[in-house]
């Protein structure tokens, strides 16, 4: 029997309240409870154990024979189903027509306007305005459709050690943004908070809307070691809405702009890691590392430590309607990783799969802020945008229309 919680008022909703109709328990939320604020919370079992129907697609474009990219930092898709490509390495965009073909190119290396340092994040405001996020710069650069230069803005975080990623950006160009801290801490296991903040219209951060704990990595005299399939704060972000929570357990909470609208709460991952498995990452990790490099970091995981059962999911991303798509963790021999897509209020729509792109250095991170993106870089406009990496790691993606479940 499920326990009333604490503090939340208003009796539990019936799943007809949110218009799963005859759904049966493997494929509805536990039960619904509303919050003082009215924010609805839904408990979920385990992911895996929800009976959804697939989600069809359907192969559009691909840009492996005629785009050359080398690290993709993210895409977006536009209004007209158009997509944008960032790529770090070249510090150039890349835009391509609906069907796939070159529209156009801009940017390069630099520090003046429509140059970048090191590109961070791509995205899509709520205005429709199309954003370049430069970390070491911190700066946005705003686009249009054809890559000509709209304008630019600093986004101030102060002084502090610390880093931001860019998650939404309101019509008013108030932003909301994953920030996280990187203080000195003592020796042991240790998470850093991340918190989701909001910056004024100039670009400064004025408040803190949520905290959450960060990546796990266990704290020496000599720095921070990673911890093999360690625990971490997770975030995505698009058009209005912004999408975070760690997955210590199935824990997410929706916002959309300021407001929160919907939080998640599930069980933790009832999957125990196999020595095996384990192995398997650590080298899957290691072996981009040269051999020199790969001693010092296996000295560091020796001196680290590693998690008993996999985290209760690995990706996430957000679509402008504020469905959620939520990414598992995958076994190291896996190839595909299953994709759990929910609605804005909790409800289960459907599963997808999709070939894994393996982080360059595995889970060797440190801190929760990264630049690695996963597979599934946008989805907008019944169209998935999934980056692919090849036998020789070039990089490249694949556009599919996709059908959800009615």
């Amino acid at each position: 029997m499920s326990r009333r919680i604490p503090g939340l008022v208003g009796a539990v909703l019936s799943i007809a309240a949110l218009g799963c109709g005859e759904a049966d328990q493997e494929t509805a939320p536990t039960f619904v409870t509303v919050d003082s604020a009215g924010v609805e919370i839904l408990r979920l079992s385990d992911l895996h154990a929800l009976d959804l129907p697939p989600i069809e697609m359907r192969l559009v474009y691909s840009t492996a024979p005629n785009v050359e990219l080398a690290s993709v930092a993210g895409a977006v898709f536009l209004p007209d189903s158009s997509l944008a490509i960032a790529d770090r390495r070249s510090a150039e965009i890349v835009f391509l027509e609906p069907d796939g073909r070159v529209r156009a190119r801009s940017g390069r290396e630099g520090e003046g306007p429509g140059e970048y340092t090191f590109i961070e994040q791509i995205g899509v405001g709520a205005d429709g305005a199309l954003f370049v996020y430069d970390r070491r710069q911190r700066r946005f650069t705003f686009l249009d459709s054809e890559g000509g230069l709209t304008g630019v803005q600093s986004l101030d975080q102060g002084t502090g050690f610390g880093a931001a990623v860019p998650l939404v950006r309101l019509e008013g160009g108030e932003v909301l943004a994953a920030f996280e801290t990187r203080p000195e801490l003592p020796p042991g296991l240790q998470r850093a908070p991340v918190s989701l903040v909001f910056a004024d219209a100039a670009g400064v951060i004025v408040d803190t809307l949520a905290q959450w704990a960060g990546r796990e990595r266990h704290v020496t005299r000599d720095g921070w070691n990673p911890v093999l399939f360690g625990a971490t704060a997770l975030f995505a972000g698009r058009g209005v809405h912004a999408l975070m929570g760690t997955n210590d357990s199935l824990a997410l909470t929706l916002y959309r702009g300021v407001e929160p609208v919907t939080r998640i709460r599930g069980a933790y991952s009832p999957r125990a890691i196999t020595a095996p498995e384990r192995d398997a990452l650590t080298e899957r990790s290691l072996g981009r590392f040269p051999e020199e490099v790969q001693r010092d970091w296996r000295r560091r995981l020796e001196a680290s430590t590693e998690r008993e059962a996999y985290p209760a999911y690995e990706a996430l991303a957000v679509d402008p309607e504020g469905r959620m798509w939520i990414g598992d963790f995958p076994p190291p021999a896996d190839p595909e990783r299953r994709w759990t897509v929910l609605e804005p209020d909790g409800r289960p729509v459907g599963v997808l799969r999709l070939p894994v792109l393996h982080g360059r250095w595995g889970s060797l991170e440190t801190v929760a802020i990264t630049s690695e993106p996963h597979e599934l870089v946008d989805v907008a406009h019944g169209r998935i945008a999934v980056l692919r990496r090849g036998e020789f790691d070039e990089e490249f993606i694949e556009v599919y229309e996709v059908e959800l479940p009615r």
